[in-house]
């Protein structure tokens, strides 16, 4: 066999110029696949360093992640590039991974450990937990669902509603709510139950009953039940920052921070993009700027073949609009995420590893005991320590002298006896839906159908994957070789 194809392919490769726009972590991998196969590269950040939401810090000498730090273990997608980077050895599975929900209390909040359950829904409504959470008559109530007609299978997507309609509105505000607007700051009414609990629908066809579907879809065994679902990296996630800027540099991709991306151009090559600098910090992360507009001088378009959209969508809304692209960038939750070390004290820290209050029985949204879901964490802090992390709904008039002092109040409510705070941090960070979201993979499709009519554009991101850094990774690796085999075969 001839060559000549693998010749020209390689050939086209390296003639294929792309710009990458965000240097989160959708762009980063998303520069990693066209480098590697000698594409070359150029990556733009508007921000002091590279990493987007992810980052790793040292508090009162112990290292931690300051707002996303966990990941599914059942992403195939995400194992395969922590293969590539040689960071498998640093996975470690969540220690503790039990939940539980918060109610208000004349006597301050009360946390109840959620049973066996599938996105709050429990299998067994006369478990004590259930009893406890939400009353007598909210069991009494929730029973009713073993009397009721099945539904067939699409009939109700809402989550949110279904529960309410078959369980009643106890569980819905009390088990189920808490999870999701803890997490993603969403209402249960918009997710979609067939891919927050995929093969629900069906099994409630089968079994009659929605606490029997979820029985169904329970482990039969309490070993694979007790498996952990998520994972993280030692040292943090800023790790896998750190490999994929190192291999995109060993591949002279050109990274360029505190750089803009102003408009675009399109040109019968391809596009121009224009630069212009972003706010004139030092840089911080591992790439320097190299772009002459961060040193003062006029900036010169960049040429490319391909630019690849990944900076979120209201800055892709905003690139594209003088092109007939009308993207709808909907508004987006913001959270305050605080970090504190503290002190044992005497605290008896019994609680589950994740508590999600009931809305308004604390100020926080969420709250994560980091020791007792990571050992790692555990064992650098010792046993006069404690990590916790603390959400928070954000406000304009926030500030984090506050948010810290309120993260410690709250954390002694849930541990009487705790001690003070030994060292804190605050990062404000814009949360992107699931992929649960009901009309999210619509809206996804709609936005890449609007931006392919563009030859040369793609876009990705956690605005179009939904949150969460497996998704992103997946999503757009999905993205990024649809394009490579479009451009490499000719078809682009």
């Amino acid at each position: 066999m001839s060559d000549k194809p693998a010749a020209d392919l390689a050939a086209r490769a390296r003639t294929t110029r792309v710009v990458v726009i965000g240097g989160g972590i959708a762009g980063l991998v998303a520069a990693w696949e066209c480098a590697r196969i000698g594409m070359p590269v150029t990556l733009l950040e508007q921000a002091p360093r590279l990493g987007g939401w992810i980052e790793t810090d040292e508090l009162d000498g112990i290292t931690v992640d300051l707002a996303p730090e966990a990941f599914s273990l059942s992403a195939p997608a995400l194992a395969g590039l922590l293969d590539e980077l040689g960071l498998r050895a640093e996975v470690e599975p969540a220690r503790d991974g039990s939940v539980g929900v918060a109610l208000a209390t004349p006597g301050g909040p009360r946390v109840v450990t959620l049973p066996p359950n599938r996105a709050g829904i429990p299998a067994n409504v006369w478990a004590e937990p259930v009893r406890r959470l939400i009353g007598g008559r909210g069991v009494w109530r929730a029973y009713l669902d073993r009397l009721r007609p099945p539904l067939t299978i699409g009939r109700e997507r809402s989550l949110g509603a279904l529960v309410r309609s078959r369980m009643g509105a106890h569980v819905r505000d009390r088990l189920v709510a808490p999870l999701t607007l803890g997490t993603w700051a969403v209402d249960p009414d918009r997710i979609d139950v067939d891919l927050a609990v995929p093969g629900l629908s069906a099994a409630l066809t089968r079994a009659g009953s929605l606490a029997g579907a979820v029985g169904q879809l329970l482990p039969d065994d309490d070993a694979e039940a007790r498996r952990p679902r998520r994972a993280r990296l030692r040292g943090g996630l800023t790790q896998l920052v750190t490999a994929l800027t190192e291999r995109l540099l060993l591949l002279d991709a050109d990274l360029r921070v505190n750089v803009r991306a102003d408009s675009l151009t399109q040109t019968p090559d391809g596009w121009l993009v224009h630069l212009a600098p972003a706010d004139p910090a030092e840089p911080t992360g591992p790439a320097e700027p190299t772009d002459p507009a961060a040193a003062g001088e006029p900036a010169q378009p960049l040429p490319a073949d391909i630019v690849v959209l990944a900076a979120g969508a209201a800055t892709s809304a905003a690139l594209v609009r003088d092109h007939g692209i009308v993207l709808e960038a909907a508004p987006l939750p913001v959270r305050d995420v605080v970090t504190l070390v503290m002190d044992a004290g005497t605290a008896a820290f019994d609680a589950p590893a994740t508590i999600y209050p009931v809305p308004g029985a604390m100020a926080a949204a969420s709250v994560i005991d980091v020791g007792s879901a990571w050992a790692g964490v555990r064992a650098d802090a010792g046993p006069g320590r404690r990590v916790l992390r603390l959400t928070f709904d954000a406000a304009p008039a926030d500030d984090a002298t506050d948010l810290i002092a309120r993260a410690a109040a709250d954390a002694a409510q849930l541990w009487p006896g705790i001690g003070g705070v030994r060292a804190a941090a605050q990062r404000r960070a814009t949360l992107a839906p699931p992929a649960s979201v009901l009309g999210h993979a619509q809206r996804t499709a709609a936005t890449r159908a609007a931006i392919g009519r563009r030859h040369g554009l793609i876009a990705v991101g956690e605005d179009l994957a939904g949150g969460g850094v497996s998704a992103i990774v997946a999503d757009t690796l999905a993205e990024v070789e649809r394009v490579r085999h479009e451009v490499l075969w000719g078809s682009f």
